[in-house]
């Protein structure tokens, strides 16, 4: 009940107070936030079943279209549990504590994102201009202006803190495969992927980055697993 009711503190003020833990608690906080994802994941996937046995629509299924197939099933595996998880904390929850670092790296992986997903670039194009955009941001970003950031992210954290949050959803969004008719059914398929980016921010403001990118890849690598025995 604890978590519930921190994530619902989260949820209304996009803040949470970071706690200091030794190695122990860390492991217990891990393995609590782990459990409460799956039991999360479970009851979703109890929902999508009875929806599909009562025939009232199909749910859209996870787009086929990631030039994944080049790849042996230990490197699908490894990109899935360990390099997106990876990056995925590193662009969305970083920077839920504002920095110069965090606030660059943040905008690198959203831009990147936007140039590869929205504008359709190949990844070599989208980082190398991503990585110039981020280079001169960086040169631009002096103290006053930095100072003006950091203002803003502690007096709007609640605007900032779903931001990120529905950055990371809609970037999910884009695995399925979406026809206009089925366009309305997207707050149940994004369902899963918010409470779990809710989770992970709370694990990141709680105990700090190291702690939900070690989440996510604990998350990610239960459902990956099956990848590992994939041709």
């Amino acid at each position: 009940m604890s978590v519930l009711k921190n994530l619902w503190a989260l949820g209304k003020t996009g803040f949470v107070k970071e706690e200091i833990r030794t190695l122990k608690q860390s492991v217990r906080f891990l393995i609590k936030l782990f459990l409460f994802l799956v039991v999360v994941k479970i009851l979703y996937l109890g929902l999508t079943l009875i929806i599909d046995l009562s025939d009232t629509f199909s749910i859209p299924v996870v787009s086929n279209d990631f030039k994944f197939d080049k790849y042996s099933g230990i490197q699908k595996f490894l990109l899935s549990a360990f390099l997106i998880p990876i990056l995925e904390e590193l662009t969305f929850r970083l920077n839920l504590k504002f920095s110069k670092r965090n606030f660059l790296i943040m905008f690198l992986g959203i831009s990147y994102s936007v140039f590869k997903i929205i504008f359709q670039l190949d990844w070599s194009n989208s980082l190398l201009i991503t990585v110039i955009l981020t280079l001169l941001l960086g040169l631009l970003l002096k103290n006053k202006i930095l100072n003006r950031l950091e203002i803003f992210w502690k007096e709007n954290r609640l605007i900032v803190f779903y931001f990120l949050l529905f950055s990371f959803v809609l970037l999910h969004s884009t695995n399925y495969d979406l026809e206009f008719s089925t366009l309305i059914y997207i707050p149940l398929l994004m369902l899963p992927h918010f409470f779990a980016g809710l989770v992970f921010s709370y694990a990141r403001l709680k105990s700090g980055i190291i702690m939900s990118i070690s989440l996510h890849i604990l998350n990610n690598g239960l459902y990956a697993l099956p990848l590992l025995f994939a041709t």
